[in-house]
């Protein structure tokens, strides 16, 4: 039930004033009554009806809103507590997610020490981390310093580095990946023993060649040395006269010459270079073979024509054996050359590989060698030895490069050479 408040006057007692304790019990209530309503309600002035329900009505207003408040609070309280729990509950995986990873940083940490790769990582040209053997592979390395190849290191192709400490000489392989951020990833392989291996399989290779070559050298050798021993011959004889003597010691020298010619190509193609390499650029090397073997082509009148493209990267090469290599294959389109035609070389760098092209004029290569145009003594030319194709071959294999052949469309043969080169710096 509802409360309601009235205001209530004190009786009178018979048109008297009231007495002591009547006008006391009369403040009492008073007092009482005035402290439960507004002060602006006099005693004297009873509640109307409305002002009644008005009163009334903010009551129960009050008493709602009250009551909304402490559903309120209610709910607050309980998203507080469940707030409260889900931020526990994601500190906690926070935490473990925090201690995973901890570990997993020390595995890997303890992963990367063990590796035997050298392992660099480069962040604006600067070296952020490494592991030890990288700082084993290139004893310059510190993190905080700027990257850069190591002064004991010396250029072999784009991608292969020989160091030598004064300790110990290595062979090793480089290998760039792109990382996020910035950062570059550098590897470095120890590859020594396989490049030793390889050099031994080549040069046993060689070895098993020159068993399998003995018959030719035995049958190339033959024929100038029973002509020259005849030559010798009738040199000895005291009635030859002066002009047949001349004769026959040209014919003699000509005879040693072409033996001296073919030992020397013979022990160039069977020999493995060891001299030391060099750092020159595709525009000097090629210029270099051209004003070699340019002299002959004028002699011929056969024009040697020469276009470069990328002319300033650079190779690490032996100098006098790839030269050497290439100039053979000039010597060769020359030699099927005739006056008045012409030989192309065209060198262009394309994606870090130099491209050299080589193309004739003349009759092309016979179907019946091409497919052993380069072994040793393959040859269908009067008076060929077959030896410089296979020392071109040998050479630019040496380089780690690679020589094919191919006979053109309308006349001509064509030669391409293809060898690792590097940027300019």
């Amino acid at each position: 039930m509802r409360p309601v408040f009235l205001a209530v006057s004190p009786p009178m007692h018979d048109g008297k004033k009231p007495s002591a304790s009547a006008a006391s019990q009369d403040a009492f209530t008073k007092k009482s009554v005035g402290s439960r309503r507004p002060r602006s309600l006099k005693a004297s002035h009873p509640l109307s009806p409305k002002s009644a329900e008005e009163l009334e009505a903010a009551f129960l207003h009050f008493v709602d809103a009250t009551r909304e408040l402490e559903t309120s609070q209610q709910r607050l309280s309980q998203e507080i507590y469940r707030l409260t729990e889900d931020l526990a509950k994601s500190n906690k995986d926070l935490k473990l997610q925090i201690e995973a990873k901890g570990r997993l940083a020390e595995e890997l940490s303890v992963l990367l020490a063990a590796l035997p790769t050298g392992v660099i990582i480069v962040r604006d040209g600067v070296v952020y981390a490494c592991n030890e053997i990288s700082k084993h592979l290139a004893s310059d390395l510190k993190v905080g310093l700027p990257w850069e190849l190591p002064r004991h290191w010396t250029v072999l192709d784009d991608a292969h580095f020989r160091a030598n400490d004064g300790r110990q000489e290595r062979v090793i392989r480089t290998e760039h990946r792109n990382l996020p951020s910035d950062r570059e990833l550098i590897l470095l392989h120890d590859v020594t023993a396989t490049f030793r291996a390889r050099e031994a399989i080549e040069r046993e290779a060689k070895l098993a060649a020159m068993g399998r070559m003995a018959a030719e050298i035995a049958h190339q050798l033959r024929t100038p040395l029973a002509t020259a021993t005849l030559y010798a011959s009738h040199l000895s004889r005291e009635s030859l006269d002066s002009e047949k003597r001349t004769s026959f010691a040209k014919q003699l020298g000509r005879q040693l010459a072409g033996l001296e010619s073919l030992v020397s190509r013979m022990m160039s193609f069977l020999r493995n270079q060891q001299s030391t390499r060099q750092v020159i650029s595709v525009g000097e090397l090629i210029e270099d073979c051209r004003q070699a073997i340019g002299p002959l082509f004028i002699e011929k009148n056969v024009a040697l024509m020469v276009e470069i493209q990328g002319g300033e990267h650079l190779l690490s090469v032996q100098l006098e054996q790839l030269k050497g290599g290439i100039i053979s294959l000039l010597e060769n389109a020359l030699q099927v050359s005739s006056s008045g035609q012409a030989v192309q070389l065209e060198a262009q760098v394309k994606m870090l590989r130099l491209n050299i092209v080589i193309r004739d004029e003349g009759q092309g290569i016979p179907r019946a060698i091409l497919e052993r145009l380069f072994e040793p003594f393959s040859t269908d030319k009067p008076g060929g030895t077959g030896l410089g194709l296979s020392i071109a071959k040998a050479a630019i294999e040496a380089h780690r490069g690679e020589l094919h052949a191919s006979n053109r469309d309308n006349l001509g043969a064509e030669f391409q050479i293809v060898l690792p080169v590097f940027a300019p710096l």
